[in-house]
């Protein structure tokens, strides 16, 4: 019987402590708590899955951390006057950190994996159209490009997604200028293919761009959402199975998984929107050998587990009660 396990992070407004572990198999789903930190809201591992890293908040400081599994060691790194990171990504030496309330990209150094210091933040301004979620700039996702030295960052409030490279400091390449009141807020490269998928926040959209020849095109634009659909909804998170079959995203509102087929152009088409089984499906990820996904609900204070049909893509529901508070961000050790 194979066992799974990972992590989860939370807002701690209300019952939960911080970072929860989680462990299951086909007979059980476990969860008991792991490390008391306040707001872990978005959680990443280093490829080797042996370093965990969190967005944190300590009193008035706010930072990020990163804790060595093996060793239990924790370090952090955290400043007054500013705002919880609410996303991190790990390449190589560096730690990315994307500040939605201060729309600042932030750049960590690494040494034997674990944080040390802040290397750089980045600031930005403008505005989108969208006058209550478009009041500035509201970066809310950054992550290196794995086939070239890209660092792409996904801004909410200005309907931009910056490039930037890195060798001394940071330096702004280009900008990916999306539809006015888009809203990109996460994406997600393929492992085999120079594609790129951005998921908006505001229009739920996603935005197919290829970039093989060094430029990044715009190829395609698909809804999320039943054309039916007239309720508020915001787009969350965006993921692709380890082989690059499917690809998922969760809407907020509607309260739904949208499942994707990637084709051999590497465009997407759509295979089934199905419930979440629980309010604001904040964030969901896949497990590592792309058997099983697991959604976390952050109203409704419950995670869903689903089996993944590997040839045709399609959601099958196994369980909707695992009960957890105020879960935001999920990850997979194993």
């Amino acid at each position: 019987m194979k066992d799974y396990t990972g992590f989860i992070g939370s807002y701690t407004r209300k019952e939960s402590r911080g970072i929860r572990k989680f462990s299951f198999n086909d007979e059980e789903f476990n969860i008991e708590d792991f490390y008391e930190v306040d707001d872990p809201t978005y959680l990443a591992m280093d490829r080797h899955k042996k370093i965990l890293y969190a967005s944190m908040r300590h009193k008035n400081e706010h930072g990020v951390l990163s804790m060595n599994l093996d060793r239990e060691i924790v370090d952090k790194v955290l400043f007054e006057n500013e705002n919880t990171p609410c996303h991190v990504s790990v390449y190589e030496d560096h730690l990315l950190a994307a500040n939605y309330h201060d729309g600042n990209l932030d750049l960590y150094q690494l040494e034997d994996g674990m944080v040390k210091r802040r290397l750089e933040t980045v600031t930005h301004d403008g505005r989108g159209p969208v006058e209550k979620r478009q009041d500035g700039s509201h970066l809310h996702f950054a992550m290196k490009n794995p086939f070239n030295e890209d660092i792409l960052a996904c801004d909410l409030g200005t309907d931009k997604v910056y490039i930037y490279t890195y060798e001394d400091n940071l330096v702004k390449k280009d900008e990916l200028l999306l539809p006015p009141g888009s809203g990109p807020r996460h994406l997600i490269f393929p492992s085999k293919a120079k594609f790129v998928y951005i998921f908006t926040e505001l229009s739920a959209e996603v935005f197919v761009y290829d970039f093989r020849d060094g430029h990044y095109v715009l190829k395609q634009v698909l809804k999320t959402l039943p054309e039916d659909f007239t309720e508020e909804n915001t787009g969350a998170a965006i993921r692709l199975t380890p082989d690059g079959k499917f690809l998922y995203v969760t809407n907020r509102g509607h309260n739904s998984i949208t499942g994707f087929k990637v084709k051999d152009n590497h465009h997407l088409e759509v295979i089934e929107t199905v419930s979440c089984e629980g309010d604001h499906p904040r964030d969901f990820n896949i497990s590592p050998d792309g058997e099983f996904l697991l959604a976390a609900n952050m109203i409704t204070n419950n995670l869903s587990l689903f089996k993944i049909d590997r040839d045709e893509g399609k959601l099958k529901l196994l369980r909707k009660d695992i009960k957890t508070p105020e879960p935001v961000s999920i990850v997979f050790m194993s």
